[in-house]
């Protein structure tokens, strides 16, 4: 579970796991913006984080070496559809597997399986915090 509190700045929260925090803002009006990434940025950084991690495993596990992998993923939305670009570059050339394991990797992280279901948002309860 994560957490966001409203801190003293306008539109800027604390988010926490409950073992680490960052903050997150926007920018709207004139106002906010300063303190820390975006929601959306955020949302892109659990994928490009998972699909970081998950080309780590896949190559460990296929004995293949991918050096430094290094994951951007740019979020396109629009009326229609809500599209996350991938792009990674690597500090060295690939091997044909270690290119295969990167193509499958990406698709198959699980964050990237999440993002790709029907999502539903439900609100629980609302309750005053005395």
């Amino acid at each position: 579970m994560v957490k966001a509190t409203r801190r003293g700045e306008p539109y800027c929260v604390t988010v926490s796991n409950g073992r680490f925090e960052l903050l997150a803002d926007t920018h709207k009006n004139g106002t906010g913006g300063a303190a820390g990434m975006r929601p959306h940025e955020l949302l892109e950084s659990a994928l490009a984080a998972c699909v970081c991690i998950s080309i780590e495993m896949a190559a460990a596990r296929a004995g293949v070496s991918v050096p430094n992998p290094i994951v951007e993923v740019n979020v396109e939305r629009s009326d229609e559809a809500t599209r996350f670009r991938v792009a990674v570059r690597c500090e060295a050339p690939l091997s044909d597997a270690a290119r295969v394991i990167v193509r499958a990797a990406v698709p198959q992280s699980p964050v990237a399986q999440t993002l790709g279901r029907a999502v539903q948002v439900e609100l629980g309860e609302v309750v005053a915090d005395t």
